[in-house]
């Protein structure tokens, strides 16, 4: 590496905030340098060893940014956080004032953001070797999003493995959820009794290539319900004309809630349309049994994050929970036959209803174990 001053070993990185805050916004300069020629290079055709030269410095700066990052973080870990002058606990914004009266923290002008982004570096060194290897070997260049990202996975990776831990205690007894691992339909048409299920509440997959499955569940609706029962289920709007058809083949249209969705809006490109809410719809056995209080057709989640933590469709809570207070009461069966992670047999043991629950995939059904083990403990220790 030829330019002057590139090569620095995260040993020798400098010793204080003010010369790290310098050397990051240097080095980042020199970066984006870098990545202007490595695309000249790649548009122009030029040599190859001079392409794989850049690419080599640009990938070490990177992680050299990376580290001077993270010590950024130690050294702000050391400064205490007292209460002053521009906000409690130095987080808020600088205010204009004297700076004798500002806390140390402040007086780095490191903002309260950027202080928690260099601290999860520094606490997750590992993370940040993982992701230059990673990314080194993958001829791509490693940046603080991709070590957040690491960081993330990591931690859920050992989320997961702690809930399927406790799936190996899972017992289905009592008003424990009774979980299988098997293909919904094929079990429901042959194993459950008919007329035995008070509700199916339930969030089949959207895409075109699964809509079959909303002739199989509307089968099996029209087989396992009770008379007047509830199909409930959450879907996407954008093949919902084909939903409906399917649903109707032997289920009454009952009616559709809405649901708003929280944190980043759902894109749907082929239209240019932001969804900002979940469709659910509610089709019954016949005859149909109207609900006994009014209820209103659009709710909001309680809760202020998404939860994705386990399945990559997982659906929070709250809004099961809504459902099941407002169309089921206490002591029902409900059928959910697309378990997912869970959430459905979760929130029935929560709420007081049965709940058989069919998963076809193995892994799915060690987690759907697992939280209810661990919904079970918590429920009985406030007992």
């Amino acid at each position: 590496m030829e330019e002057k001053g590139l090569v620095v070993r995260k040993e020798n990185l400098p010793a204080t905030i003010d010369e790290l805050k310098e050397f990051v916004i240097v080095t980042k300069r020199r970066i984006e340098a870098h990545k202007a020629q490595i695309s000249a290079i790649e548009r122009l055709g030029l040599s190859k060893s001079v392409y794989e030269r850049k690419l080599k410095e640009t990938q070490y700066m990177s992680g050299i940014v990376l580290w001077a990052e993270a010590k950024m973080g130690s050294l702000l870990k050391k400064i205490p956080l007292a209460k002053g002058v521009g906000g409690g606990r130095g987080k808020k914004k600088l205010a204009p004032t004297d700076g004798n009266k500002l806390t140390e923290i402040q007086k780095t002008g490191i903002k309260h953001s950027d202080r928690s982004r260099a601290q999860m570096l520094n606490n997750n060194r590992d993370a940040i070797q993982e992701v230059i290897d990673e990314e080194t070997n993958k001829r791509n260049i490693p940046t603080r999003e991709k070590v957040f990202r690491k960081i993330r996975e990591n931690k859920l990776e050992v989320f997961r493995s702690t809930i399927k831990k406790q799936a190996k205690k899972y017992k289905a007894k009592g008003n424990m959820p009774k979980v299988i691992c098997t293909d919904f339909y094929g079990y429901c048409m042959k194993n459950i009794k008919p007329s035995s299920i008070d509700h199916i509440i339930t969030d089949p997959p959207y895409s075109e290539k699964f809509l079959y499955l909303w002739d199989q569940l509307s089968e099996v609706a029209e087989r396992v319900l009770k008379p007047g029962g509830f199909c409930i289920a959450y879907t996407g709007v954008y093949y919902l004309p084909d939903v409906l058809d399917r649903m109707r083949k032997h289920l009454i249209y009952y009616w559709q809630l809405t649901m708003k969705l929280i944190g980043a809006h759902a894109k749907v490109y082929n239209r240019n349309i932001f969804q900002v809410y979940r469709s659910i719809l509610i089709f019954s056995k016949k005859p149909i049994k109207k609900q006994s209080v009014m209820t209103m057709d659009f709710f909001e989640h309680k809760e202020e994050r998404r939860e994705k933590d386990l399945h990559e469709e997982q659906q929070m809570k709250s809004g099961f929970v809504e459902l099941l207070n407002k169309f089921t009461i206490p002591g029902q069966m409900i059928l959910e036959p697309f378990g997912g992670a869970g959430t459905v047999p979760v929130v029935c043991l929560e709420e007081g209803r049965k709940c058989l629950c069919i998963e076809i995939k193995e892994e799915n059904v060690k987690i759907i174990k697992g939280r209810l083990n661990i919904a079970y403990k918590e429920l009985n220790k406030t007992k």
